[in-house]
């Protein structure tokens, strides 16, 4: 691996390559400060597209505007992970997000639980603790003649930084843990690796999911009312009963 590839990203490159040999190579970057890792991410794809099988991912220590869920605001300031990646991807299968983003979930979940921190998802792409938000998952896919070509995702994780009256922050969970920044980028990109396993089986991805879910209840967004969650459908949207049948809902 060229290391002059690696601005700025050393320290995530050590962890990844030595606490878990990976057969995916990365190209990353970190900047100091950036408006959003989406919006300098968008600017590296177009000036350098990715080439299929790499995977490319965009750090930043601060943002200035991150990019949240419909556009909202992610707070974003010094002591998280803030990152954007994309992977070139063929799958001729998958036509939405909502898929892709419960993949992202769910491997970074299962990384949790590997340290005994108990994380539930909000679908379609919050992770949650004691019902406080702790990471947030911006996910896109991109096609070209009906077939999948890129998949995008952008994740935000409260490690040490200060976070809203809403969000939860991982120093707050883990007493005496590892608060290392690099680490938990490490483990974000471990996650978005895994995630691609999932793809693979799309029906054991929904029903993982199902599992972890925050609640059996869904708000409305249109009447406010809860409607109760039956399950994930293999296309990765919400299966809820409403006016006394089933429906799917999509983000």
């Amino acid at each position: 691996m060229n290391n002059k590839l690696f601005r700025g990203v050393g320290g995530i490159y050590r962890y990844h390559k030595l606490r878990q040999p990976s057969s995916r190579s990365w190209l990353l970057v970190r900047k100091p400060i950036c408006a959003s890792t989406e919006i300098e991410l968008s600017n590296w794809i177009s000036e350098k597209p990715v080439v299929k099988d790499r995977l490319r991912a965009i750090f930043a220590y601060s943002q200035k505007y991150g990019q949240g869920q419909f556009g909202r605001n992610w707070y974003s300031p010094k002591g998280g992970v803030w990152v954007s990646a994309a992977i070139n991807r063929e799958d001729s299968k998958m036509k939405n997000s909502e898929l892709y983003g419960l993949a992202v979930a769910l491997a970074m979940v299962e990384r949790f639980e590997r340290i005994g921190v108990n994380v539930k998802i909000k679908w379609p792409n919050d992770l949650l603790v004691e019902g406080k938000k702790l990471a947030g998952i911006l996910p896109r896919v991109f096609s070209r003649g009906g077939k999948l070509r890129l998949l995008r995702v952008g994740v935000g994780l409260n490690v040490f930084n200060n976070v809203p009256k809403e969000g939860i922050s991982l120093k707050k969970i883990i007493r005496n843990g590892k608060m290392n920044v690099n680490f938990w980028s490490s483990e974000v990109l471990f996650a978005i690796e895994r995630s691609l396993d999932f793809l693979d089986n799309k029906k054991f991805l929904s029903s993982q999911v199902e599992q972890r879910l925050w609640s059996k209840k869904y708000i409305d967004k249109e009447t406010g009312f809860q409607l109760e969650i039956k399950g994930i459908d293999s296309s990765g949207r919400l299966i809820v009963i409403k006016d006394g049948k089933e429906t799917l809902l999509a983000n």
